[in-house]
């Protein structure tokens, strides 16, 4: 990847084709662990026939049963490649304006931030349209469309955010989503805070510009930062004004992106991270997330009970276990990459910047015995705070709590209006 890396934005792209390639690669991987324990199954039934003398009488019915099944789930995934197929000619046929980008709505784009986290990296490998680019938006005032997507034309840019004259342009707070989410995450539980979200909130608060960011997390969080860094610089070079400083705000997996840019862009020389004074990180696994350990677990165990039945008198249950183990290494990059999260000697924290974390705990306090093993129910306590001094506990309190919670809007307030000094 370099600086010329080309970033197409949802005008380039065919959503309609893409989400129909997603619908048909759904059916195909859906279907075949579905019909590998249907395989199991009668095979197992079958097997018990031969050991107890109906072998012969059972043989007829059995190559009946076995080509009537294999030619119907091969009917349902040919017939969904044919359906996609044709969607997605139809869709390319369209003239611009004719459709509407499937992201183009907060419904669309979720749904898109999601499947992307489950598998953008084969989206990427495919070439789906529905592979999402990351973009850089802005926070606007308009409630139909809280977020705009920040044009790449300097004087068209200079348009969109100096539409704001109560906005300082040379003091930037980033934030980044985590898996499988999009920008719109940040205004989840809107009841909470009057229907903004934190970019906002922070917006009216400081004068900060706030810059949001939508990625693909299905693709290796390394990747995400390297291209968060590239895309940073590009930035920088063509906004309006001289950014004196840069604050980053990261959710769960958005942490550990932002760690990986800051990385690059140290080892690099890229422009912006001299810029940077505060890094907070909302529960983020910098020490690993224990589900997606569970899920990797699973996955390899299944693996091994396969190979194990099929050496062994259970070989008709081989396939079906085989394939579920199968699914579950359909898994993106990015959700594996979470099992060990980030390397505090490969992946240092940014030597000149002040970290603070966040660390939601379903419990009533964070000194509880079970704090830590429960966590926020996908990320322990400790991994929560990782090598970060500054921890504050958010208790009673889930995973997505912390992407629009008060007590979290009062802690980012304390830090973003701090005195900008360099952290010791």
């Amino acid at each position: 990847m370099t600086d010329e890396s080309p970033r197409p934005s949802r005008q380039d792209r065919n959503e309609v084709r893409g989400a129909a390639g997603v619908a048909s690669e759904a059916v195909d991987i859906i279907s075949r662990p579905v019909q590998g324990t249907h395989e199991a199954i009668s095979g197992t039934v079958f097997g018990v026939l031969r050991r107890v003398g109906l072998g012969r009488a059972s043989k007829p019915v059995q190559v009946m049963h076995d080509g009537i099944s294999t030619g119907v789930y091969a009917a349902v995934r040919g017939i969904s490649h044919l359906a996609g197929r044709g969607i997605g000619a139809a869709a390319a046929l369209a003239r611009p304006g004719e459709w509407r980008p499937v992201t183009g709505t907060p419904t669309g784009a979720v749904l898109t931030g999601a499947v992307n986290g489950l598998v953008g990296d084969h989206m990427v490998a495919l070439d789906n349209d529905l592979a999402v680019p990351m973009t850089l938006y802005t926070a606007t005032v308009a409630d139909d469309d809280p977020h705009a997507e920040l044009p790449g034309d300097p004087e068209a840019l200079r348009a969109v955010v100096c539409d704001h004259p109560e906005r300082d342009l040379t003091r930037l707070v980033l934030f980044v989503h985590g898996l499988g989410e999009t920008e719109h995450a940040w205004r989840l539980y809107g009841e909470a805070s009057a229907g903004e979200g934190y970019a906002e909130r922070v917006a009216s608060a400081t004068g900060a510009t706030p810059l949001l960011v939508r990625y693909n997390t299905g693709l290796p969080i390394a990747d995400n930062g390297v291209a968060l860094s590239l895309l940073l610089t590009d930035l920088w070079r063509r906004w309006p004004e001289e950014v004196a400083r840069l604050d980053l705000v990261g959710h769960s997996m958005g942490g550990l992106v932002l760690r990986h840019a800051c990385h690059h862009a140290v080892r690099t020389g890229q422009p912006w991270v001299g810029a940077v004074r505060r890094m907070i990180y909302l529960g983020s696994p910098h020490r690993g997330a224990p589900l997606a350990h569970r899920v990797d677990q699973i996955a390899t165990q299944l693996s091994r009970w396969s190979r194990s039945l099929a050496a062994r008198s259970g070989a008709e249950l081989a396939p079906g276990i085989r394939t579920w183990g199968e699914f579950l290494d359909r898994r993106s990059a990015g959700i594996r990459d979470l099992v060990a999260g980030v390397s505090d000697t490969e992946v240092p924290l940014l030597a000149h910047a002040s970290h603070h974390a966040v660390a939601a705990c379903v419990t009533s306090s964070a000194h509880h015995p079970l704090a830590n093993a429960l966590g926020d129910l996908l990320v322990p306590v400790d991994s929560a705070g990782g090598a970060v001094a500054d921890v504050e506990p958010l208790t009673s309190s889930h995973h997505f709590h912390l992407l629009n919670d008060p007590d979290v809007h009062e802690h980012l307030m304390r830090w973003l209006t701090a005195e900008d000094e360099q952290a010791s």
